[in-house]
């Protein structure tokens, strides 16, 4: 059941000092890799599919020179990823740059990042214990590095090792790419969902919310599905749209997939359907599929191994419902599928397919939600004033409780405070029909105050949805029309809204309506009035010859004069280039969208005269064509071109006022006669190869932005940059300046300054207090000493990020004067030695970072940080002293107190309930600290480190009053004795490392949810008694005194079960039903990886067919009533004495009836040289080929290993033995 905390977050927020979320992710993923291991082979392809999947990733292009720092740039894009991969190979911890790259990784990872490890011939047990390879080069380490670094760098290698990943599974690249697909599959969803937009103002919504996840039961493993049905403008979308942002990070793969029934207009609208649900799984730009039975057999690959969210948005044409009677019973285990529908009966139908489909009727707002949502959008306040309370009861009467209906008529009423009006508006109202929504919608256009302000709302129905707001105004501009009144208005109206990327959003009835209104025909030809004026264009419709067929009709070429918008889609043409005819006629051309990197030539001369505005990603061009020179031009949008130079006539571009350019990595420099452009505003060469700004930059007194992020040549900023007053953004992080000029502080609009990476800039102009403007000040990674003093007149920032700056010392006394400070972000600071005293004053202060950092002490001022809510002083290895007040921090969420000369850290016992804290790393004394910790109902995920003395007191202790914790990680424990804690139980992941005194584990039966348990080092344990059923991972490690264990054939979703090093141990019995259930997932082949570490030396008993070779030869038998379900291999093997590591084997398959043979990779982990152990590996159909009668014959080869990248031997084993199990999904024969 939802918290409250969650649901409340969809209330109205505090207006002066609200929460401000962190700057998107600049990179979707970030790879970290040892270069010499993977960059030329597994790196290179990786990144190419990860690329091809549409994901922004980040990679390192540089070779590191030996005992170098991690780079600042590379601290920058970290902290701009939105997601990690970790390819840990043999060679990685011999880098110190690998290691503090990890560190920092791991970091970000607390703040809820998603991290993927990859262990590239590698044993994860190496990398957690540090053994093999990775124990050398920390041996190594020890003698240059600090102990500090050293148990840092320690600590993220056992970190990392703990999280699920991936393995190689081939040593040739056929295999490697399937592995490849894999992480790209696994990955994509998780890098690139983010959190849909929603209003900032609901009203009525949390209950509809906490139903629908009652009624989905969010936790159990059921794949369930919900409808939302009402009729348009109701809230179907804005519902669905909270509660997937509320709960999409609960899933392996999410999709929201909007507005469905466009995709059903003409072809194949299933086909159309299933491409676009498609494109939003795998994240693409777009995605093609020859037929529905190949779209039907990927989707049931995307989502039968993964627990998935998706939402359907207005799903209301038929051909929906065989969609989902196709794809039904693909879904994974805990699935959840959303619908949004008019057509309640569409999911009576959905039952016959999905068996627990329940129907979520979404209701109209009652009287009083009702009164509220109109009243804020007609006087921005709840209440109304009380001489218009009977009018607004009418409205809202009429309106019949329809949120959409409500906004827009209240807003048409915004600042009308004549009642006579009101009093006409209402008899307008009551004239029309009741239920008719469009023609209610209508009502607030027919209000607009003249035909420009229609014409705005027109266009952006047409072509700015979803568009840059800025960019949209310039062009209305220079059209004569008025945006900077139409564009509020609009929104005032609520017929628009600008999402916070700036973007221009539009409700669908709105745009529906703007549309209908537009044109007077459905054909590609859309109208405004009888005049034609936008065309749509896409693929193979664009070439020459069939376009000017239709085109050179009388009517087509009137009309083609009219068209004042064309998108030209060539992402599917087939031809390479296009030529200039298609433009010919088009003389009022406006706005020009390309899409595809098709070349487009032939004569530009005089081709656009009305041209205002051109987006063409990737474009070909080497430069743009000297006679291109549209003279109304107000954007180029062209980044990751191929220009090497721009053209040289600006002075025919005087009206631009937009240049984006970024990643056009061949660019080395910009037109001397770029200040010529007066009416430049933006301007985005980052990541461009450019040396240096031409002097005339400065004299562009309207530029707004200018970004040159990672241009990593340039030195030097004009002297005169103080020149350019009306710059508010400034982004210069990860080039090579060495310094700012003076200048800079006269730019009394600057709202945003990033000079983070600028590892030689060494010095902050004096005067920097006087941008009083600033907002944001980031300089992290430079090489900076200390902020002037002037730095406290900076009263309005709202962000500070200093981190990893390795010689900052100090901060200046004045700094607590940032009254409306927010961030501040002070980690990886090795010299800074205090925070300022009077730290309390700063009471807007969010999230406060100095792990890391020199601190003796925090000072007793932070107890007036009232909306503090993440506090992070993680590593500070000199902190002597933190105030017992951080406790009653009622709004922190996320608390890391990892004790530094502190020792243990108390809590006192008076402590307030910090129903907000959702994340605790702790050094302390558990069994003295348990009470208090109690005190914190919302924890999700505790860490403790105890390092507490046993106490003679036996009074058992418990965490069972923490009913949200879901990860419990316990290191040590060695105040609770040889028992552990009593434990929620909703629990999800347990982890106990290094507790000597632990002799056995209690009856975890109890805890429903569990599904990890991993116990290491644990000495004394002896036994572990009963198990959860759901428990799908299960490893024990180093546990030398372990004998007992309970019924593992009750474990009927085990997939990963590991016993190592356990020496007392001999044999487990593992009993056919757990590959049975395996196998029968909810009735059907499962491709969840399933492998087994035992110590046993014979293969069981129930095994089909056994040898004491390499070699088993079979046939299949005739399966009558049953379905084959693949094959279970049992593997007894030692591990011979070797200096090298990483043993391999191969089980090759060869179906002697096909004449086919099929390789399949079983990599060894986890492995005792010279002593005997076994090794279980299911193979699922999907990996083999086999049916029924066929003769086969099953040969393992346990050859040394051949590294293809290094020509080295890795290891070798002998095979002792091995046999093969048929699964069968019915009475084995």
């Amino acid at each position: 059941m939802p918290s409250k905390n969650t649901t409340s977050s969809l209330h109205l927020a505090d207006p002066f000092c609200s929460s401000s979320s962190s700057s998107p992710p600049t990179w979707d993923v970030f790879l970290s890799f040892h270069g010499k291991d993977t960059r030329s082979n597994f790196i290179s392809h990786l990144y190419h599919a990860l690329c091809q999947a549409g994901i922004q990733t980040f990679i390192d292009d540089h070779a590191l020179e030996k005992g170098q720092e991690i780079s600042s740039t590379l601290l920058d894009a970290i902290r701009k990823s939105n997601m990690f991969i970790i390819v840990l190979s043999e060679n990685y911890a011999s880098s110190r740059w690998c290691l503090d790259e990890l560190a920092e990784i791991l970091s970000c990872k607390r703040t809820e990042k998603q991290v993927v490890p990859v262990f590239y011939y590698v044993d994860p047990s190496d990398v957690r214990h540090q053994k093999g390879s990775f124990g050398k080069a920390l041996d190594r380490h020890m003698k240059r590095y600090s102990n500090n670094m050293i148990v840092k760098w320690k600590s993220a290698l056992f970190e990392i090792a703990k999280l699920s990943g991936h393995h190689l599974r081939s040593e040739a690249n056929e295999k490697e790419s399937a592995t490849i697909q894999d992480i790209v599959g696994n990955v994509a969803p998780r890098a690139t969902t983010k959190a849909l937009h929603v209003e900032k103002y609901l009203f009525g919504i949390e209950s509809a919310v906490e139903e629908i996840y009652q009624k989905l039961r969010l936790e159990s493993d059921d794949v369930r599905a919900i409808g939302l049905c009402g009729m348009g403008g109701i809230g179907k979308t804005t519902i669905a749209k909270a509660f997937y942002n509320l709960y999409f990070n609960k899933f392996d793969i999410s999709c929201f997939s909007v507005s469905v029934e466009q995709y059903s207009q003409g072809g194949s609208p299933l086909l159309q359907l299933i491409q676009q649900l498609l494109i939003n799984l795998l994240r693409k730009n777009d995605y093609k599929v020859p037929d529905v039975e190949s779209g039907i057999r990927k989707l049931k690959h995307i989502l039968h191994s993964k627990k998935a969210l998706i939402v359907l948005d207005d799903l209301d044409c038929a051909n929906c419902s065989e969609l989902l009677a196709n794809i039904g019973n693909l879904f994974s285990a805990g699935s959840k599928i959303i619908i949004t529908t008019r057509d309640a009966n569409l999911l009576y139908r959905l039952k016959a397919d999905i068996s627990e489909v329940d129907t979520y009727k979404v209701k109209t707002l009652g009287l009083t939600e009702s009164l509220e949502l109109f009243n804020y959008h007609a006087f921005r306040n709840t209440v109304s004033p009380e001489s218009f309370k009977e009018l607004c009861l009418s409205f809202v009467t009429h309106a019949g409780g329809l949120p959409l209906a409500l906004k827009v008529l209240g807003s048409s009423l915004l600042g009308k405070t004549d009642e006579s009006f009101w009093k006409d508006k209402l008899e307008n109202v009551k004239a029309i029909p009741e239920n008719n929504i469009q023609k209610i919608l209508q009502l607030s256009y027919d209000g607009l105050d003249d035909e420009m302000q229609k014409a705005i709302f027109l266009d952006i129905a047409f072509f700015f949805v979803g568009k840059d707001k800025d960019e949209a105004a310039d062009v209305f501009k220079s059209c004569g029309f008025f945006p900077g009144v139409g564009i509020p208005n609009l929104v005032d109206r609520c017929l628009l809204t600008v999402d916070k990327d700036n973007k221009l959003q539009m409700h669908n009835l709105i745009q529906d309506m703007g549309r209908e209104l537009g044109k007077t025909t459905r054909t590609r030809l859309f109208f405004r009035g009888n005049e034609c004026k936008r065309l749509f264009l896409r693929g193979n419709d664009c070439k020459d010859s069939q376009y000017l067929e239709v085109y050179n009709s009388k009517p087509a070429r009137k009309e083609g004069c009219n068209i004042e918008g064309l998108v030209l889609d060539l992402t599917t043409s087939t031809d390479g280039e296009m030529t200039t005819l298609l433009f010919e006629r088009m003389s009022n051309l406006r706005l020009l969208q390309i899409l595809g990197p098709h070349d487009i030539k032939g004569n530009f001369t005089n081709l656009f005269p009305n041209l205002r505005c051109i987006r063409w990603h990737s474009s070909p061009w080497t430069h743009i064509p000297s006679v291109f020179c549209p003279k109304h031009l107000i954007s180029i949008d062209m980044p990751s071109s191929k220009f090497k130079v721009l053209w040289k006539p600006l002075k025919q571009l005087s009206s631009l006022g937009c240049l984006y350019l970024s990643q056009c990595g061949d660019l080395k420099q910009l037109p001397d006669q770029l200040g010529e452009i007066k009416g430049l505003k933006m301007i985005d060469v980052s990541y461009t190869a450019i040396e240096k700004l031409p002097d005339s930059v400065t004299h562009l007194k309207k530029l707004i932005q200018l970004n040159l992020r990672s241009c990593k040549k340039l030195a030097n900023l004009p002297e005169q940059l103080g020149d350019m007053k009306a710059l508010r953004e400034l982004d210069a992080g990860s080039s090579a300046i060495e310094k700012l000029p003076d200048s800079i502080t006269q730019l009394k609009e600057l709202f945003k300054l990033s000079l983070f990476g600028c590892k030689n800039l060494r010095n902050i102009p004096e005067q920097i207090g006087n941008i009083e403007s600033l907002r944001t000040f980031d300089a992290g990674g430079t090489a900076i000493e200390q902020l002037p003093d002037s730095f406290g007149g900076l009263v309005n920032l709202e962000r500070l990020e200093l981190d990893w700056c390795k010689s900052l010392k100090n901060l200046p006394n004045n700094i607590w004067k940032l009254k409306l400070l927010k961030q501040l972000y002070l980690g990886k600071c090795p010299k800074l030695e205090r925070l300022p005293e009077q730290l309390g004053k700063m009471q807007c202060l969010e999230s406060l970072s100095a792990d890391g950092t020199a601190i003796k002490e925090v000072p007793d001022s932070i107890r007036l940080l009232s909306r503090l809510q993440v506090l992070n002083l993680g590593n500070c290895k000199k902190l002597e002293y933190v105030p017992e007040s951080i406790w009653n921090l009622t709004s922190v969420e996320r608390l890391d107190l990892e004790a530094g000369n502190m020792g243990i850290v108390s809590i006192p016992k008076s402590v307030e309930k910090l129903n907000k804290l959702t994340s605790l790393d702790l050094s302390c004394n558990v069994r003295l600290c348990l009470p208090m910790i109690l005190r914190f109902p919302s924890l999700q995920e505790l860490t403790l480190t105890d390092e507490g003395q046993i106490l003679s007191s036996a009074e058992p202790v418990s965490l069972s009053g923490l009913l949200n914790l879901q990860e419990l990680t316990m290191n040590k424990c060695t105040s609770l004795g040889s028992s552990l804690p009593e434990l929620p139980l909703n629990l999800k992941g347990l982890y106990l490392c290094d507790h000597s005194s632990l002799e056995q584990l209690p009856d975890l039966s109890s805890l429903k949810l569990l599904k990890r348990l991993f116990i290491e080092r644990c000495s004394s344990l002896q036994s572990i008694s009963l198990l959860p059923p759901l428990l799908r991972t299960l490893s024990v490690e180093e546990c030398t005194s372990l004998q007992d264990l309970p019924d593992l054939s009750l474990l009927k979703k085990l997939v990963n079960l590991r016993f190592v090093r356990c020496n007392n141990l001999k044999s487990i019995s593992l009993k056919q039903s757990i590959l049975q259930f395996y196998f029968m997932l909810q009735g059907r082949p499962s491709c969840l990886p399933f492998y087994a570490y035992l110590p046993n030396r014979e293969v069981a008993e129930w095994f089909d067919f056994k040898s004491s070779g390499h070699a088993v030869s079979f046939d299949i038998p005739p399966c009558s009533g049953s379905n084959l379900l693949g094959l279970a291999l049992w593997l007894v093997f030692t591990c011979k004495p070797t200096h090298l590591d990483y043993p391999y084997m191969r089980a090759i398959i060869t179906n002697i009836t096909e004449g086919t043979t099929e390789n399949y990779p079983i990599f060894l982990e986890h492995l005792v040289v010279g002593e005997t152990q076994s090794r279980i590996e299911c193979i699922t159909p999907d990996k083999i080929s086999i049916r029924s009668g066929d003769k086969i014959k099953v040969s393992i080869r346990s050859k040394t290993y051949l590294d293809h990248e290094f020509k080295k031997r890795i290891g070798e084993v002998k095979i002792n033995m091995f046999g093969v199990h048929l699964a069968q999904d019915g009475p084995k024969i």
